[in-house]
């Protein structure tokens, strides 16, 4: 460049180009004059030239990145797909599940739209006969939307074949020093009297006392009298039907009910809508979440925590009116339906 004439043009021969056969003008990407056209709305954006991945477009039936305690959507859009929607684990079922067998799989999470659309019928048609099932028969007005929802989706499922007949026991673990808190051990077992006796040598660092189980009907004794619930003393009578589906049921309502304490408000039983999450106490919210347990080390979800009544009518029957009732209502309608 530096020995080049004055004046002379200069153009550089490319190695091995082929002259008869002049390469294609190519846009000049160096210009600071020239303005970037607006990618239109559908044609996706170049990548950068930078050397990042380029990211997959998101399709509408793909979920986003799922953020600590959210979950997809589990209901299906229009198009067939699945909800792409993520959800927040909220209370009371963001504390819930349990152990083993059909309840151990999570509870399907659903968007606004879907939950919408789930509250919106008034029953269905039971696979087991056909009936017409209304809704507000079985599931408490006063319950979070999101426990209906869950309720309703667990009433409609078909019976998996691995459910069985089996019972629905109920123990007190006494905490003598606690008069505000009552804690109940809800469970299913196919052997009730096995299973009181393997509870109580598995976890057995504090006092336990049967409360009851379902189905209720004990063989009489000798004289006639009703069964004891005294360990060593039970005698069960016949197993009720699907303990698995109907364990399921009654820990939705248990974990709402521990959560919410609506049944602390004057007008419970008949109270016609759920109590506001924002008047649900941080305290409450957590009610059902029990620590490790001292004995063999693992989380008992099904260990339910509720308030004691201090006053009033229903004083020192939390069992009696409140867990009670669950598991009988529940019992009925596996019974009749599933």
């Amino acid at each position: 460049m530096a020995l080049r004439p004055p004046g002379e043009d200069f153009t550089p021969q490319r190695p091995h180009s082929n002259p008869e056969a002049p390469s294609p003008i190519r846009p000049s990407i160096s210009s600071t004059s020239s303005t970037p056209s607006k990618p239109s709305r559908n044609t996706p954006a170049s990548c950068p030239s930078t050397p990042v991945k380029c990211s997959k477009a998101t399709s509408p039936s793909s979920p986003s990145t799922p953020k600590t305690g959210q979950e997809q959507c589990a209901g299906i859009t229009k198009a067939g797909k699945r909800c792409a929607r993520m959800v927040k684990a909220k209370a009371p079922l963001s504390a819930f599940d349990s152990d083993e067998g059909e309840s151990s799989s999570s509870i399907p999470r659903f968007c606004f739209q879907h939950k919408k659309e789930l509250m919106g019928p008034t029953g269905y048609y039971a696979r087991k006969n056909g009936e017409w099932v209304e809704f507000e028969d079985w599931i408490p007005a006063y319950l979070q939307e999101e426990t209906q929802v869950s309720l309703r989706v667990e009433m409609e499922k078909t019976r998996t074949q691995s459910d069985v007949k089996g019972y629905i026991y109920t123990f007190e673990i006494r905490e003598p020093g606690d008069a505000e808190i009552i804690k109940l051990k809800v469970g299913r077992t196919v052997n009730l009297v096995k299973r009181i006796d393997q509870w109580g040598k598995q976890c057995g660092s504090k006092e336990q006392v049967l409360r009851g189980f379902y189905p209720g009907t004990v063989e009489p004794d000798e004289d006639g009298n009703e069964g004891s619930l005294m360990k060593g003393r039970v005698k069960a009578g016949d197993k009720g039907p699907w303990c698995h589906r109907l364990e399921r049921l009654v820990h939705l309502e248990l974990a709402d009910l521990a959560c919410t304490t609506v049944y602390l408000q004057s007008a419970w039983p008949h109270i016609e809508s759920p109590p506001p999450a924002d008047k649900i106490s941080a305290t409450s919210k957590d009610s059902n979440l029990t620590a490790p347990c001292l004995d063999c080390g693992s989380m008992h979800k099904e260990i339910f925590e509720f308030k004691r009544w201090t006053k009033g009518k229903y004083r020192g029957k939390e069992w009696e009116q409140l867990v009670k009732p669950v598991i009988e209502r529940w019992g009925k309608f596996v019974e009749l339906y599933v």
